[in-house]
């Protein structure tokens, strides 16, 4: 049986400089004119950038007056046109927008209004975190921006987010990491509002730190996942850092190994059901590998809420211990909920990891023994290993009601 222990990870947190603001998301993503329209009407569009930053970060863009003053004598302070100006420089204090006003003020010494010039900054998503494991104390934490480690590293093919691995040089040896950005999503109006200066409708993100939390449960249960060296969190940009597994896809263990990765890959499953998730494509094979010895789930960015869209109030079921009506009818559900996900998963694996008939019960006793059931009954295994002509898993059928109107 797997164990259910913690990892005992500690992680150090650093402030750093951040590489992209929300004025190069504009640029990248929706128009290159951005520069242009913020000389031309800087409120308009100032109000612009903090919509877009407000759905990207869920914080809106501060301004302050009088608090720093801007970096004049900095090569690295651009002046846009007009009274509009732009730092990305080494200070953080003073990186984001910079707008002046000449206005007055009231010297005390000359008794009177004297001309002078009002700075507005504005924070366009100057600063970053980096949060690393303190096994990994020992690496230079430069290591992990983007800026420094993009250019030695080598891209991973993905039509969904960015990834790269790069060589890192540790206290125990070079190891290979892999920086996973975050899977960001961006939907636009076909014809947005004249209120609006461009057409982002909205963005759905999962962060870095919401998949690092994700593989750290799973390793709570058990379940065999990369090591975590830490994550870097932009307000434009995200990367999760993975040390590498050492191991090979599975169908290459399929002849000398297929009991072990059944046993596992079962343990696995059940794993997921009792921390709440199902896995898009569990039975894919895509995101898992094998080192001859541990099965490795190595990618977390498609776990599901495996209750939806079942609502189950759960506040209501807990509230009185005298009542356990509503927990008993709850329990009930979630039994027939994960048989149902073992069901389909044992269907799937048909015609690749469980073939014959000893396949799948060896997968379904390794299923209920890890979720605590007590051993599956013979006519519990021809229950589950029986199908119907046409048999449709949940899965799909989720998949045609998305994809239908």
């Amino acid at each position: 049986m797997l164990a259910k222990s913690m990892p005992n990870i500690e992680f150090d947190t650093h402030r750093v400089g951040s590489r992209k603001d929300v004025l190069h998301f504009v640029e990248e993503t929706l128009t290159d004119k951005v520069y242009e329209g913020l000389v031309k009407n800087t409120e308009r569009w100032i109000e612009e950038l903090n919509g877009i930053y407000y759905m990207l970060t869920g914080e809106d863009i501060v301004a302050g007056i009088g608090i720093n003053y801007p970096p004049l004598n900095d090569p690295d302070f651009k002046n846009l046109g007009g009274n509009v100006f732009l730092y990305r420089g080494t200070d953080l204090r003073s990186k984001g927008l910079w707008v002046s006003e000449e206005t007055t003020t009231f010297d005390l010494k000359l008794k009177k209004e004297v001309p002078c010039t009002q700075w507005t900054h504005y924070n366009i998503g100057a600063r970053a975190t980096l949060t690393i494991n303190k096994n990994f104390k020992d690496v230079p934490i430069e290591t992990f921006l983007p800026e420094n480690f993009e250019p030695k590293s080598k891209a991973v093919k993905t039509d969904k987010r960015p990834i790269c691995t790069f060589n890192l040089e540790t206290k125990l040896g070079e190891i290979t990491v892999y920086a996973k950005g975050a899977d960001v999503s961006t939907y636009k109006l076909y014809h947005p509002p004249s209120y609006r200066l461009t057409n982002l409708s909205q963005v759905i993100k999962t962060t870095s730190e919401k998949e690092m939390n994700m593989t750290l449960e799973l390793a709570a249960q058990g379940v065999k996942v990369p090591t975590v060296v830490g994550y870097y969190a932009g307000p434009m940009e995200e990367f999760l850092f993975l040390q590498e597994v050492k191991g090979k896809r599975i169908p290459e263990f399929l002849d000398s190994h297929r009991s072990t990765i059944i046993e596992q890959d079962a343990q696995m499953l059940a794993a997921l059901c009792m921390l709440g998730y199902r896995k898009c494509g569990f039975v894919d094979f895509d995101d898992k590998v094998f080192d001859g010895k541990d099965l490795y789930l190595i990618d977390v960015d498609e776990l599901r809420d495996v209750y939806w869209p079942a609502q189950f109030d759960f506040r209501q079921m807990l509230l009185n211990p005298a009542d356990t009506g509503d927990l008993d009818e709850f329990r009930t559900s979630q039994r027939k909920l994960f048989t149902l996900t073992l069901r389909d998963t044992i269907y799937n694996y048909k015609g690749t990891l469980t073939p014959t008939l000893e396949d799948k019960a060896l997968y379904i006793n390794s299923f209920f023994q890890r979720v605590g059931w007590k051993k599956p009954t013979k006519a519990e295994i021809k229950e589950i290993t029986t199908f119907p002509k046409n048999y449709e898993t949940w899965e799909r059928s989720l998949s045609m009601m998305c994809d239908s109107d």
